[in-house]
């Protein structure tokens, strides 16, 4: 149900598996997380995008088997009136017949698919971030790793989750030598400990579990960012009242970058939705080095950009700042697409809870659906119960998250 990191571990053995990897372990993933968690570890999915790619054709074909209900192979605005959609009824409606056709649902997922975010429900059928949002929503994952396997995805489902109010942090990660083989270091977190005399694996892992970093491919830095004076993992940014707070930042992008699609410096033929993936080259092995050049620097704001600025990758450190009006409880982050993320911080408007959109809330219960639809028979006879009960609660609160959201 998706393959996980389980860091700060005192007991590597879970209850009853006698020490073996084949016996006695779930076979699904929040159990782990729990136990795990219990002991004061700290967890997360791995190359979290392997599972969420988007197939358009059969994206499409599920949307037509769930909704077409005179079988009729078109859609009307009355069969998608409850449905999520990757895009308004209107907008997909190419040919303006009122109607919806498998052609033009596929046409606009493709086109979606390079988007970010989007509301193109994955497959769900891989070893990535498959469980998150059931764990998430059971509060049992920290973490969503990143910069590994193709970036829209990755952030696209950590995207959904903040959007949806839970604290879930990004990691960085080089799945070697499984998924890059390449090299270690691909990816990276970079966790703030502070002026310390010996690093402590122990203070790292809180580092990483409070959100104290950011993520980047080793090219690509933001060695400072705060809202209000709060930097990601410090604590929240509390307003008593619509308001106006200062953004501060600075960000360094070195001089020789490798022009890869791994550095989002090649598009590869299947698009910017492979954009930053270390796993396949998408061609052969690129061997130039990108001398210089900008790169587009973005203040994220429940997943949107908010403001851009053109940095040179010059090697040297640039300060940023800029004015944000808040209106609503929010997250906030920095991000150069595909090299680098900062953890978001939270500000809380008048005490309410992040409810961004009731169009994640919708998203995440259907990638938990469609995994329970792809994976759900591969859960032990003897788990079924529990696991379905887990879905079930995870489905129920993503359905009150819909509710309470715009």
């Amino acid at each position: 149900m998706g393959h996980v990191c389980l860091l700060n571990l005192k007991d590597q053995t879970y209850p009853g598996s006698n020490g073996t990897k084949d016996k006695g372990w779930p076979t699904w993933t929040t159990p782990v997380m729990r136990w795990a968690k219990s002991q004061g570890g700290v967890v997360g999915y791995a190359h979290s995008a392997s599972g969420l790619q988007i197939d358009p054709e059969r994206a499409a074909q599920r949307l037509m088997n769930t909704l077409d209900r005179n079988q009729d192979q078109l859609l009307t605005l009355e069969e998608t009136q409850q449905a999520l959609l990757p895009l308004p009824f209107e907008q997909i409606d190419e040919d303006r017949d009122q109607a919806l056709s498998k052609g033009e649902l596929s046409f606009s997922m493709n086109e979606e698919a390079d988007q970010l975010p989007n509301w193109v429900v994955p497959e769900m059928n891989s070893v990535g971030a498959m469980e998150i949002g059931v764990s998430a929503a059971l509060g049992a994952c920290d973490f969503i790793s990143a910069m590994d396997t193709a970036r829209i995805p990755e952030w696209n489902m950590w995207y959904h989750l903040l959007n949806c109010g839970f604290p879930i942090k990004v990691s960085g990660e080089t799945d070697f030598p499984c998924m890059s083989g390449s090299r270690v270091g691909q990816g990276r977190v970079y966790v703030q400990l502070g002026k310390v005399d010996q690093l402590s694996f122990d203070q790292w892992c809180q580092g990483l579990q409070q959100g104290r970093s950011y993520v980047s491919d080793g090219y690509a830095h933001a060695l400072d960012f705060r809202v209000a004076g709060i930097a990601p993992g410090f604590g929240k940014v509390s307003l008593s009242q619509t308001e106006t707070v200062r953004i501060k930042a600075s960000v360094a992008f070195a001089p020789a970058t490798p022009q890869t699609v791994a550095q989002g410096l090649l598009t590869p033929p299947g698009g910017k939705r492979f954009l930053g993936d270390t796993v396949t080259f998408h061609g052969p092995p690129p061997e130039a080095v990108a001398l210089g050049g900008t790169r587009t620097v973005e203040l994220i704001v429940n997943g949107n950009a908010a403001r851009r600025w053109i940095i040179p990758a010059d090697g040297a450190v640039h300060d940023l700042e800029t004015d944000l009006f808040v209106d609503q409880s929010s997250w906030v982050a920095l991000r150069q697409f595909p090299q680098l993320h900062t953890n978001p911080v939270e500000v809380i408007l008048e005490g309410k809870p992040i409810r961004v959109s009731k169009r994640s809330a919708q998203w995440c219960a259907e990638t938990i659906k469609q995994l329970w639809y792809t994976r759900g028979h591969t859960i032990h006879e003897s788990e079924q119960k529990p696991a379905k009960e887990a879905f079930d609660r995870a489905l129920e609160i993503y359905r009150e998250i819909a509710q309470a959201s715009p």
